[in-house]
Parts: C-alpha cells; sequence; structure tokens
C-alpha cells in the first residue's frame, strides 16, 4: 500500500479581528455593554450558547471574576 505525501498549507499567520472587544488587565469591573459586545463577537465567529457557557464555568473556576 503507498501512501500519499500531500504538502502541509501555507502558514497562515493570525489576523486580529477588526470588532475585537478589548478590556485593560487591571480593570477590575467590566461594563456591561462590553460584556454583551463580547458575547456578541464571539457569536459573530460561530460560537453557541453551550461553547459561551462552558468558557464562563471555566473561567469561574480560575477564580476569574470578571
Amino acid at each position: 500500500m503507498s501512501a500519499t505525501v500531500r504538502p502541509l498549507p501555507a502558514f497562515q499567520p493570525r489576523l486580529l479581528c477588526a470588532t475585537r472587544v478589548e478590556v485593560e488587565a487591571s480593570t477590575r469591573i467590566v461594563a456591561a455593554a462590553d460584556v454583551r459586545a463580547w458575547v456578541a463577537h464571539l457569536r459573530s465567529h460561530g460560537w453557541t450558547d453551550g461553547e459561551l457557557d462552558l468558557v464562563w464555568l471555566t473561567r469561574a473556576r480560575q477564580g476569574v471574576t470578571r
């Protein structure tokens, strides 16, 4: 049996999204509008409610409060 070797796809540099939501790391309280914008941004990339719930639970277990 012969194996066909396919070349690896060309490296694609990670591009930052134009609608990316940024929050300063030193900020202790994040505004609700920023959280809504962040969730909307993730949904625009195909995140489902189940995936978002998992992220919230995982972060809460790590002690992240923002």
